[in-house]
């Protein structure tokens, strides 16, 4: 049956809205999923990026403690050599630059190796580190407590205005390391030998201020158990043998 020329534009009219509908449904589905695609690449950038962001943080992180390890004694968490050694050259120049003066303290403790041969050296660490937080208990925040190394301790007092002072200091590091220390069941009374070394009377350096608290240690200990010495020229005639606790 053949169709009119109505029905024939009637027929393609209706054919062409179909294909127009079908072309938008296609549009609509293409959009759809190239949105899809743009929030899961979005999704995946943010993640990255967070990603990226917290392994930075964690290797700086890591960067940083390994800084502060570096610079700290493993067993008392106090300054070591090389970072108290950095702290007495700018005190050095802090003091110079002020006029005023810095003292170093080198301390050692008495007859420790009778603690470590009689009970230990779990209890002997006990002791060293009940020693750091009673010497920094006794100092201004602007001071610092160095393990040397063993049962040796430095001290660096910045700025201070006489040899007086240092010498007011040392008395009192002495009586607060008088009172008893408890450790591993044990209490234990320790005294300290302490040689003290001022910038500029006894050195304009670090290596030489070092050297003469070192020394006027020495002359403490070999005086007897529990004083101080002050470093004086005449101690250089004679340098003391090191000897053992």
């Amino acid at each position: 049956m053949s169709l009119t020329a109505r029905e024939r534009a009637v027929l393609a009219r209706e054919q062409a809205a179909d294909r127009r509908e079908a072309a938008l449904l296609a549009t609509d589905e293409h959009r759809v999923q190239t949105e899809a695609q743009l929030r899961e690449a979005n999704e995946h950038l943010v993640v990255a990026t967070v990603r990226a962001n917290t392994d930075t943080d964690a290797a700086e992180h890591a960067t940083a403690q390994m800084a502060i390890k570096a610079e700290r004694d493993f067993l008392t968490g106090l300054p070591n050599r090389a970072l108290l050694t950095d702290r007495l050259e700018q005190a050095i120049a802090l003091a110079a630059r002020h006029r005023k003066k810095a003292a170093l303290m080198f301390l050692d403790l008495d007859r420790f190796k009778e603690i470590n041969d009689s009970l230990g050296h779990l209890v002997g660490d006990g002791v060293l580190q009940s020693v750091a937080k009673r010497l920094q208990a006794g100092l201004r925040k602007s001071d610092t407590v160095s393990r040397q190394g063993g049962d040796e301790f430095l001290v660096l007092l910045t700025e201070v205005e006489s040899v007086h002072d240092a010498a007011l200091i040392a008395e009192k590091l002495i009586k607060a390391m008088a009172e008893p220390h408890f450790v591993g069941g044990n209490l234990l009374r320790v005294t300290l030998s302490i040689g003290i070394s001022l910038y500029p009377e006894n050195g304009k350096d670090v290596e030489t201020v070092l050297a003469n608290a070192d020394t006027a240690m020495y002359h403490a200990k070999r005086s007897g158990p529990n004083n101080y010495r002050l470093f004086t020229p005449d101690m250089r005639a004679g340098p003391p043998v090191h000897e053992p606790d």
